[in-house]
């Protein structure tokens, strides 16, 4: 069923037809299969719109073409409510002085042929490690509640029932030289120079779009890929992941500096690994190859590697059921994390030995800037108690 499952993706994502051939012979069971892996992958609105570009007689059972539909609104709603708070969120922080750039999610939606259609989570937003503190006490003036630990990256928090993570740093690679290269990339185009896109309810420009900050198209080509290749590492990662960097680069080409990009990843130790990336985008997504800042000769079987991984362990390895269960205690759970990033690491070193060998360090380092920041909580909250 792979390659009607891809067949639906491809549609969704360019807008054409989805090859009716391979959908004459699809049973109800067949389509349940497309059904399950369309919502491990967190494409299931995408892969909607590919059946939409078949007769009535190719689409799916009755019942399962209503749940895919009903899944599909859900999924435009969810979307409708990040982008409705969005510009709240904006106005908010700018208000104050601050410099928010809108990372990933709803910024990379702008991308799709469809933004409502891409499955959303939270949003994402940067603020450089003087303004992160201030975001976050202007969110717990609003109302929000604090969620989750607080890691050293980026403090999490649900205001008006949507996920919001303020970042102090965009991201961390495990190599220290590999990301001491990466912080600098970022200074220098944050905050002076970065790109906007407008945002209205539907995620496409209209009369009431607002205009939010997002990060340079060359950096957010570089940051896209390591974000998901940084996943794939720890747990794994799915389809919707390199469907992002793939809309990324069909629709800013022109905007990404094509050579700044290819050095990028040559000095942080990752030209391997996006063109296994690269490989997938071009055999199975459909991107025009000449997209890419490098060539893909010799990729096949790195590439192949990486879509294994992929279509075994679903978005972020929540699919995955080759794995145990993690164990409910606290400690116990932190070891089970850090004992199967370690073996996943080894496994996968192949594509970025350095970041796959650093990885169990920034495992371990994470897990204790978790625990000095909850031994600050409980003095803050102390002192509080005592005023």
């Amino acid at each position: 069923m792979q390659h009607a499952f891809f067949s639906l993706v491809r549609s969704g994502l360019w807008g054409t037809p989805a090859d009716r051939q391979l959908f004459r012979s699809v049973s109800p069971d067949d389509w349940e299969t497309v059904y399950r892996m369309a919502n491990s992958q967190a494409l299931l609105a995408l892969t909607f719109d590919g059946i939409s570009s078949l007769p009535a007689e190719l689409r799916p059972p009755r019942a399962l073409y209503l749940k895919w539909t009903a899944r599909t609104a859900q999924i435009e709603q969810a979307n409708k409510r990040l982008n409705q708070l969005l510009p709240e969120l904006n106005t908010l922080y700018r208000e104050a002085g601050l410099h928010p750039v809108l990372l990933k999610g709803q910024g990379i939606g702008t991308n799709y042929r469809t933004p409502l259609h891409r499955q959303c989570g939270d949003i994402d937003i940067y603020l450089g490690k003087q303004g992160q503190p201030i975001a976050n006490r202007l969110l717990l003036q609003q109302g929000a509640i604090v969620e989750g630990e607080a890691s050293d990256k980026h403090a999490s928090y649900s205001l008006k029932g949507v996920h919001i993570e303020n970042h102090r740093i965009i991201l961390r690679l495990n190599s220290p030289l590999a990301n001491r290269h990466f912080q600098q990339i970022i200074r220098k185009w944050y905050p002076q120079e970065t790109d906007y896109a407008l945002f209205s309810e539907t995620g496409k420009e209209d009369s009431k779009a607002v205009s939010i900050a997002i990060p340079p198209a060359t950096f957010n080509a570089l940051y896209i890929f390591l974000h998901a290749f940084v996943h794939f590492l720890n747990s794994g990662i799915g389809l919707r992941q390199l469907c992002d960097w793939t809309c990324l680069l069909a629709n800013r080409h022109k905007e990404i500096d094509a050579t700044t990009l290819l050095r990028q990843l040559q000095d942080l130790g990752l030209l391997h690994a996006a063109q296994a990336f690269g490989y997938i985008a071009v055999t199975r997504l459909g991107l025009p190859a000449n997209r890419l800042p490098f060539p893909l000769e010799g990729t096949k079987q790195i590439g192949e590697q990486l879509l294994e991984d992929i279509l075994s362990t679903g978005n972020f390895g929540q699919h995955d059921n080759r794995i145990k269960p993690r164990p409910k205690g606290y400690w116990a759970g932190k070891w089970y994390t850090f004992c199967r990033a370690t073996r996943r690491c080894n496994e996968l070193r192949q594509f970025a030995p350095y970041e796959a060998l650093w990885y169990p360090v920034t495992l371990i380092g994470g897990t204790i800037a978790i625990q000095i920041n909850r031994l600050k909580g409980v003095k803050d909250k102390k002192a509080r108690t005592k005023k």
